[in-house]
């Protein structure tokens, strides 16, 4: 086996590690044996390594012999919601979450949208016996042959898991975000880093910091430097370069700098799909740069978008007589082709049609956000306007963030008027809010640093940023006629989103209703919303206005009072331990807001003092 087969099996190895064989498998192949644009991760995903390691060398050299399979076992059972993060590696969203299978076992499941294919599902392994071994453990991986810029890792851990980071081999480190789905038995965890990064471990730490683990990656893809024996000398191509190889059958390995960018390969001759089917091109998109092969009376090929634009590609005949035309795109292309949608077209030396492919939109196979309006890049992330679900079901506005990696999170709101603004959470070292549709203009009065109005195209209001260095600060909203909108001062708000809580809310005192999700506690009273972030906390907290006491303490507090300058005592003598496992008491009681100061004590049931927050 030469190199190229070794990185492809490295891959696919990867994606299938934990998964069982699919009965039905080798019959989904075949199903998609007539589409163009296929991925060699996405092939044997639901193949155990065994297996792959069959398969990879039987099908580079041309597939296997028709086979049928039928009696498709009962799909998995989902156990608490799914975890939909973005996807790096195809620009769209992905599903992570745990379910049970036909047999009773904890499985875990991924849901990966591939660039103009249809979304793939794959269930498997024994989630339980994995945790029985390790408090984290692998799942799998985005990266592939040929490579994308940036790779996603993912697996699940233990409920006393507080963070993962990935270790490189050249010492370096690069944290990564743990997750718990609402309902889910376990957490999912998640690491970003690029391809060229080569990840060769993971630790997982308590909340504390400790230690608790440090987990090997299982995999580690072989270097680029051998594809397998030359078929011929590499020629240039809008000043991509292409070299046949033989992987020991026809295989284009297409590069830019060094670094493949995307092969076309076939087991007997180019141009026929995984069917054996004859083909009219065979296009490849990656990194902002399209190109292929297409059939050998092809003089020109345009790929035209969806605005109407037309690009051209630069066409020439293969030097190894291979029977095709090389082609390229003589400029890169900004954005996802295939989310937009396309059409390519090949012509004659006449300029007659030759062959013509319609790449209808992509659409988001799962999207618990639909946006309102465009969505708009800022830095890594992408912004929407989308409708949020309160805890008591009522539905505000939100605007919703993604992040490579990253679960999508929305914040909700309540906006009035044409000058309205509101900060949200920063986004990175950006503050970042809303604005209505009056709002031109905004700037930060300490570092006098302007910022940006985005109005996305068919959104209800505006979006404001500006850079933002830290601390205190009062950002400045005007209209076009100068005329202050809103002056925003203070702290930025806290990094608590307003989506779908984990577990049964807690109902208390005072009309109070506790939710906890993304280890955040929010107490809403009506439309007021007091939200705790679990990394800041130690012994309590609270919030005292709006006609209530109320708050969180430790474990074991059975009383808490307000004690004031004058003497005089508020009690919440009522403490309801929380029902999320947290360890936590719940307490309120309706109050009239005093001026002045006041100290907050907790006691224990035998009237035991076991804090104070002066």
């Amino acid at each position: 086996m030469n190199d190229l087969e070794e990185r492809l099996r490295a891959a696919l190895d990867a994606r299938a590690a934990t998964y069982e064989a699919s009965p039905t498998a080798w019959t989904k192949v075949q199903q998609r044996a007539g589409r163009r644009r296929w991925a060699w991760p996405v092939i044997l995903a639901a193949l155990p390594v065994a297996l792959v390691a069959v398969l990879v060398p039987v099908l580079l050299n041309g597939g296997l012999d028709r086979q049928t399979v039928t009696a498709s076992p009962p799909k998995p059972t989902p156990v608490g919601q799914a975890l939909v993060i973005d996807n790096p590696a195809e620009n769209r969203p992905m599903r992570l979450w745990y379910a049970t299978d036909h047999k009773g076992l904890l499985v875990f499941c991924r849901a990966v949208q591939y660039a103009g294919d249809a979304p793939h599902t794959v269930c498997g392994g024994d989630v339980g016996a994995q945790a029985m071994k390790s408090v984290g453990w692998f799942e799998g991986t985005t990266q592939s042959v040929p490579p994308r810029e940036s790779v996603l890792d993912y697996g699940g851990a233990r409920l006393d898991v507080a963070t993962v980071t990935a270790v490189t081999k050249k010492g370096t480190r690069v944290a990564g975000a743990v997750h718990r789905p609402s309902g889910a038995p376990f957490k999912i965890w998640t690491v970003v880093f690029p391809d060229t990064d080569q990840v060769t471990a993971y630790e997982f730490t308590a909340t504390d910091g400790r230690l608790l683990s440090r987990v090997a990656r299982p995999f580690a893809m072989p270097p680029e430097a051998e594809q397998g024996e030359p078929a011929g000398d590499a020629t240039k191509v809008a000043g991509l370069s292409v070299r046949p190889y033989k992987t020991p059958d026809r295989t284009l390995i297409w590069s830019l700098d060094g670094r493949e960018l995307g092969l076309n390969h076939s087991a007997k001759e180019l141009l026929r799909n995984m069917g054996g089917k004859p083909m009219d091109v065979d296009l490849q998109v990656n990194g902002g740069r399209w190109f292929g092969i297409a059939r050998p009376a092809t003089a020109k090929v345009e790929l035209v978008r969806k605005d109407g634009k037309v690009l051209r590609a630069a066409v020439k005949q293969d030097p190894w007589k291979f029977g095709v035309r090389l082609f390229a795109g003589e400029e890169a292309v900004s954005g996802d082709l295939y989310l937009e949608g396309f059409t390519l077209v090949g012509y004659d030396s006449g300029g007659k049609e030759l062959w013509r492919e319609d790449h209808p939109a992509d659409k988001p196979a799962w999207d618990p956000h639909p946006p309102i309006g465009e969505v708009v890049t800022i830095g890594e992330a992408k912004v929407w306007f989308s409708q949020v679900t309160l805890a008591d079901g009522r539905t505000w506005d939100g605007l919703c963030r993604s992040l490579p990696g990253k679960k999508t999170t929305c914040d909700a709101f309540r906006p009035v008027g044409a000058h309205y603004a509101r900060r949200l959470p920063d986004l990175g070292k950006m503050a970042i809010g809303v604005a209505g549709t009056g709002i031109t203009q905004v700037r930060a009065e300490k570092s006098g640093a302007k910022g940006t109005i985005h109005a996305p195209a068919g959104a209800p209001l505006k979006i404001w940023t500006v850079p933002y260095p830290g601390g205190t600060e009062t950002f400045d909203l005007r209209d076009a006629e100068g005329e202050l909108g809103m002056a925003i001062g203070g702290e930025p708000p806290s990094g608590c989103s307003v989506s779908p809580p984990v577990g049964p809310a807690a109902t208390l005192a005072g009309g109070v209703t506790v939710t906890y999700q993304d280890d955040c506690l929010i107490m809403w009273q009506g439309e007021q919303q007091f939200t705790v972030e679990m990394r800041d906390f130690e012994d309590a907290t609270y919030t005292y206005g709006h006609e209530v006491f109320a708050g969180i303490a430790i474990k074991g507090t059975a009383r808490v009072e307000m004690v004031f300058d004058d003497g005089s005592r508020l009690s919440a003598a009522a403490t309801t331990p929380d029902p999320w496992g947290l360890g936590l008491t719940l307490f309120s009681t309706p109050a009239t807001k005093i001026e002045g100061g006041h100290l907050v004590i907790g006691y224990d049931a035998a009237g035991k003092e076991l804090w104070r927050l002066d």
